[in-house]
């Protein structure tokens, strides 16, 4: 029962408390006697007096007290309660025991709503899992393994799509994945030097998004058709803001684009969000996500299912640590930033995350010019609390840089490149979300005396598709490469050269697209030098085995 407001009671004081402890004077005359107080008035004479009165979910209402009594606190010497009170009564209890639903009260009326608590993006009739629980297993809500396709539910056909169609937890089973054999293309026009951001498919189309520079830096967007080719219009901006923008990752999640990317219109680099439609149309206004001195740069994204998390360094207390933001499916920022790496020590640098079945990996450098440590880490995919230790993959002995990691069925995957280590290859480990490491590091390129960097993964559930840079064609720069690897990083097949062109081709970033091909946004310096922004493909070959 809520505590019920007490008045205090009216007085009576004797003529002694007037005159003294001495009593009446002796001259006899009769005691001074005093009228008493009014009672105390009411608190309230009807319902509407009640702040909170038209609220019909948690009702006020206007009461005798003794109506509650001995129910009612009690009260101090010399204390009684008005003769009517303001009592909340009982709330509305619109719970269904459905914990598949969402449950509300809606105040002005009264009446219970029971929205479903999972979504269905994709429109396939087919509604994701709550995060943190497998799709199919009791009270997931959900059996979609992948709501951002409409082509993959629990009995779908398999077919070469890059898609788990069936989900059973494999991507295009036993498919490999070969160079097509057609030209690159130049995405970026006359705005060198120019660097890839973000690559998603729709279903229909490719969104290409890359930074490039005119009188500061701009982001841009290009949408390709399934085979590569560009669509109108061409090259247009996202960030309309002239504040140094650079483009970040992009995320296609059924029926929309979360994109997020880093701009200093506020002075500083802060980290931004927005909504874009299938065609590469903002559908929600510039989102400021961090709010704080220093900068805020180097960011991550993924999506569990729900919310979308945004990742980056930022260096508000002097150091750089790593910060994160939920996000949620409509582009509404949920609580605030959260400050996942320990401070102290040496800088967190170039976060990249990844969404497990009920947690949140990231994989982050440490260290300094001198010394450079892989780190890893799991969260709670909703409060973003730590849920593993700190996973140091490296020891220091060598410089590693620049990791990246997804989610392969059941285990994280981490990759990264190493500039002194023998061989300068990319490297690999497999942690679980419970931060156990159930594959130590391990050369993942065979550059010989060469270099392998700026790793890409791609998973598949039973295996992972990596791609990379490598200049050992000694072709006055590096060459993309790709090659498939089991679960446990295992080699399935030899190298794929990819590119042929002087000067390097850097930062693949590949993202799946029809007929299981493999779209694959990259720097590349042929053009005497200049930095743009090209495209190339791999195909899905379908098969029993198949190298990679």
């Amino acid at each position: 029962m809520p505590v019920i407001p007490r008045r205090p009671a009216a007085l009576l004081l004797g003529a002694a408390a007037l005159l003294g402890a001495a009593g009446p004077a002796s001259c006899g005359r009769s005691e001074l006697r005093l009228p008493r107080l009014p009672p105390p008035q009411p608190e309230c004479n009807r319902h509407e007096d009640c702040p909170g009165y038209d609220d019909r979910c948690r009702p006020v209402r206007c009461v005798d007290p003794d109506t509650y009594e001995g129910e009612l606190p009690e009260l101090a010497p010399g204390q009684v309660l008005p003769p009517r009170v303001c009592v909340p009564l009982a709330p509305k209890s619109c719970d269904d025991s459905d914990p598949c639903t969402e449950d509300a009260c809606d105040p002005r009326t009264g009446e219970c709503s029971h929205t479903l608590a999972t979504l269905d993006l994709d429109g396939d009739g087919h509604r994701a899992p709550l995060p943190g629980t497998l799709p199919g297993e009791p009270d997931s809500c959900g059996d979609d393994c992948d709501d951002a396709n409409a082509a993959a539910y629990p009995g779908a056909v398999e077919i070469c799509d890059g898609v788990d169609n069936d989900c059973n937890g494999v991507v295009d089973d036993n498919a490999s994945f070969v160079p097509l054999g057609d030209s690159p293309l130049k995405i970026s026009g006359p705005i060198a030097p120019a660097e890839p951001g973000g690559l998603a498919f729709s279903g229909e189309s490719y969104l290409s998004i890359y930074t490039g520079t005119t009188e500061g830096f701009d982001v841009y967007e290009t949408r390709l058709d399934s085979h590569g080719e560009k669509l109108p219009p061409i090259e247009q901006k996202v960030a309309l803001q002239n504040a140094d923008s650079i483009g970040g990752p992009l995320v296609w999640i059924g029926d929309r684009y979360g994109f997020a990317w880093q701009d200093r219109r506020d002075g500083n680099y802060e980290i931004y969000f927005t909504l874009l439609d299938a065609e590469g149309e903002k559908s929600l206004p510039d989102t400021r996500l961090s709010y704080a001195d220093g900068f805020s740069v180097n960011l991550s994204m993924t999506w569990n299912g729900h919310d979308f998390v945004v990742v980056w360094q930022d260096d508000r207390d002097g150091m750089f640590e790593i910060y994160a933001q939920r996000v949620s499916w409509e582009g509404a920022p949920i609580g605030g930033n959260v400050q996942l790496s320990d401070p102290g020590g040496f800088d967190d640098e170039s976060p990249e995350a990844a969404a497990g079945t009920g947690s949140i990996g990231v994989a982050y450098a440490n260290g300094s010019s001198d010394l450079q440590v892989i780190r890893f880490r799991t969260y709670a995919y909703d409060t973003l609390d730590p849920l593993s230790e700190v996973v140091d993959l490296t020891d220091g002995s060598t410089q590693a840089v620049y990791p990246t990691t997804v989610w392969n069925h059941d285990r994280y995957v981490v990759a990264w490149f190493d500039r002194t280590a023998s061989p300068k290859a990319v490297y690999g480990a497999v942690i679980s979300e419970q931060g156990e490491l159930l594959a130590p590091p391990t050369p993942l390129t065979q550059p010989g005396a060469s270099r392998s960097r700026y790793p890409a993964l791609m998973p598949l559930g039973d295996r992972l598709l990596i791609v990379y840079s490598d200049d050992r064609d000694a072709n006055q720069g590096y060459e993309l490469y790709a090659r498939m690897v089991a679960a446990d990083l295992s080699p399935l097949g030899p190298e794929h050269r990819l590119t042929n062109a002087p000067f390097d081709s850097i930062y693949p970033v590949p993202a799946f697209g029809p007929e299981g091909n493999v779209g694959i946004l990259f720097r590349d310096d042929r053009d005497g030098g200049e930095h743009h922004v090209w495209f190339t493909r791999l195909g899905c070959v379908a098969g029993e085995g198949g190298e990679g």
